[in-house]
């Protein structure tokens, strides 16, 4: 930082002639407004895998931790028994089936050889019998521990040779791209916040690597104990390096725009937890005291109370000024405030302790912060 502090001006020597200046009219810098709050990423999907019955575990198709597809078989128990079963019926509608085409064959040469009821009733035992076999082959499947969606297994709980009840949990399946980022806003940015805004991701253990998503979800009412407002975004992980659990410093970008008066960092005065900088009113100079934003990291910092466009600020000689100082403009003025790009800038300090609110320069030229 480049603030002048009061105990510079008190070293500077006391004078009576005329202190030369240097002045600038300050400007104002439009900027987009962000969020930065710190949220948490969970499965967009997850569900604890089951069997439907109870038997020995034969098989693990998978290794822990293995990425498996929809429809895939994780597990597999025993199933000698309904397969046993199964084929037992298969037999049997083969039997019923082939025993009504006879039956049908015959009635074509003598229509009077089997009466209609026992061609019916012949047709349901075969239908019967067939719905049978259809049933076993659903309860084969209860045997089976097939993936409902594409994801991340975790580690098994039970060994080759466990016998499983059925509804113990066996594994679990997680979805991990995309993923969530769960994290709440303050209800002054809510006016702001906005479902599909875009929303940018860091986490620690990638630290110069960020991820991107939508928001899709803004609570409809406001937390009872926090007095936030809980927000929802979908993260997009195609490397699938997110992983449920992880916190996440989230950048909610807003599409609407807000307007700053901006002056020199080598205006503003400190004087313990005050701020002020000098004005030039075209005969003398007045003290001017002023509420900070964020600096701009070209040399500039966000004013957010205290002085209005066209102002003209003192940006050199203020170290001898006082309320009642006489002072002669330099011949060349300051140069004229920048409107040029500006990158993300670390939070400056002022006056007021309450929490900061990101705020970016329009046409992606950086990052500010507001105070909120």
């Amino acid at each position: 930082m480049m603030f002048t502090t009061l105990s510079a001006l008190a070293s500077e020597p006391a004078t009576t002639s005329s202190i030369p200046i240097k002045i600038q009219n300050i400007k104002n810098r439009t900027f987009n407004q962000d969020f930065q709050e710190v949220g948490k990423i969970t499965a967009v999907d997850s569900t604890a895998l089951t069997f439907s019955a109870s038997e020995k575990l034969i098989t693990k198709c998978f290794s822990d931790g293995a990425y498996v597809h929809k429809g895939d078989v994780i597990a597999k128990l025993d199933s000698t028994q309904p397969k046993a079963e199964l084929q037992k019926s298969e037999t049997q509608y083969a039997i019923e089936r082939s025993k009504l085409h006879r039956m049908l064959a015959l009635i074509q040469k003598q229509p009077d050889a089997i009466s209609k009821q026992d061609i019916e009733n012949q047709k349901l035992q075969t239908h019967l019998v067939q719905v049978d076999v259809q049933q076993k082959k659903d309860d084969l499947l209860n045997y089976q521990l097939i993936a409902p969606f594409n994801g991340r297994l975790t580690n098994f709980k039970y060994s080759i040779g466990s016998r499983i009840s059925a509804d113990d949990v066996v594994v679990s399946l997680i979805k991990n791209d995309p993923v969530k980022v769960a994290y709440s806003i303050s209800q002054q940015e809510l006016a702001q916040a906005a479902s599909n805004q875009q929303v940018t991701i860091s986490v620690d253990a990638y630290k110069n690597k960020h991820f991107t998503g939508v928001v899709n979800y803004i609570a409809p009412e406001v937390d009872s104990q926090s007095g936030r407002i809980d927000v929802q975004a979908n993260i997009k992980n195609t490397d699938k390096l997110l992983i449920p659990g992880m916190f996440a410093k989230v950048t909610q970008h807003s599409a609407k725009n807000i307007t700053y008066p901006i002056v020199s960092q080598t205006a503003v005065i400190v004087d313990g937890d005050k701020r002020y900088v000098w004005l030039y009113d075209g005969k003398g100079v007045k003290q001017q005291p002023v509420v900070l934003g964020d600096n701009t990291n070209d040399g500039y910092v966000v004013i957010k109370q205290g002085v209005d466009v066209n102002d003209k600020v003192v940006v050199a000689g203020q170290q001898n000024l006082k309320p009642d100082s006489l002072v002669k403009l330099q011949t060349s003025t300051a140069p004229a405030l920048p409107l040029s790009s500006v990158k993300k800038a670390p939070q400056l300090s002022s006056s007021s302790n309450k929490p900061m609110q990101k705020v970016t320069e329009s046409s992606n030229q950086g990052a500010l912060h507001e105070t909120a």
